[in-house]
């Protein structure tokens, strides 16, 4: 017996299929270029943590720098002062061993 839905279902299934795999590659070309603009949107934020950390770290290391050159300045001075004083007595040393400086 002649079945004529089964001559007509075949070409609109193709048709559909054919619908679908173009659907499939839009979707695939969309998501990859979501992918790409989630990609960039992550390295930006990434690169402003970074720069935020890094600053802050810096401000962290000054004010420690300073705190610490406030401690140590009353010694710091004094120990400059004993290196001024030491080193002519070390000069008139060498030379009395003579060795030239």
């Amino acid at each position: 017996m002649y079945n004529p839905w089964k001559h007509r279902l075949a070409p609109a299934a193709l048709g559909l299929a054919l619908i679908a795999l173009v659907g499939c590659d839009a979707a695939e070309q969309s998501a990859q270029k979501l992918a790409e603009e989630a990609k960039k949107e992550a390295q930006a934020l990434i690169s402003d943590s970074v720069g935020e950390v890094v600053d802050e770290v810096n401000r962290q290391v000054d004010s420690l720098q300073e705190s610490t050159n406030r401690a140590l300045g009353k010694e710091g001075e004094e120990q400059a002062e004993k290196d001024d004083e030491a080193e002519p007595q070390k000069a008139d040393q060498l030379e009395a061993q003579g060795v030239e400086t």
